[in-house]
């Protein structure tokens, strides 16, 4: 093959692999964020299939029904359910973080940690909302869950705790305004 001489490696197979030393291209892993969306889809799924028990969201003269925030809460949870797991799908190999290398250089432990602080903190809310009313409850919430997150972001006390202050006040006031000044809805006052 007078043509091929003057390439270097013509003609030449390409060298095989020995058999027990086959290369499988990496695959992105399903990590515990992508497995988590899926199990709040199926979950979200079975509650919205009860919305319709609930009839129309809006009634007659357009106030609002029982099923109308069940709709907006599964249309909320869908996209952001949809978004860890697209954006978990899209991420490449090497930036995928395992739960080992997870970590926050304020907070220890904190795939462990976090989702036990937002439990309980959730369940306190839920204990005292009858008693403490929305405007204690929620505030006092809103303020703790936001200093939490503002902690392990920031890792500094001062401006956490101002951070969290005016997130607690602005969740707080918007939802008495949503629920009480645009729908006319009560919300329970303090009642120990």
């Amino acid at each position: 093959m007078p043509h091929l001489a003057g390439r270097r490696g013509a003609g030449r197979a390409a060298p095989v692999p020995p058999a027990g030393n086959l290369q499988v291209p990496h695959t992105k892993p399903f990590n515990s964020h992508a497995i988590f969306a899926l199990v709040l889809l199926v979950l979200n799924t079975v509650y919205a299939s009860q919305i319709p028990e609930l009839g129309m969201p809006f009634g007659r003269g357009g106030e609002p029904g029982a099923a109308f925030l069940p709709v907006i809460l599964c249309g909320f949870v869908y996209i952001a359910a949809l978004r860890i797991l697209f954006m978990e799908m899209r991420r490449a190999p090497d930036e995928v973080v395992t739960e080992l290398d997870a970590g926050s250089p304020h907070v220890r432990r904190i795939g462990l940690v976090g989702p036990l602080v937002v439990v309980a903190l959730t369940v306190v809310f839920v204990a005292a909302f009858p008693y403490a009313g929305y405007a204690v409850s929620a505030g006092v919430y809103t303020f703790a869950i936001a200093l939490y997150f503002n902690y392990e972001e920031l890792g500094r006390w001062g401006r956490a705790l101002i951070y969290s202050a005016l997130t607690a006040a602005a969740i707080t006031v918007f939802g008495w305004l949503f629920f009480v000044r645009l729908f006319d809805l009560f919300l329970p006052g303090w009642s120990f």
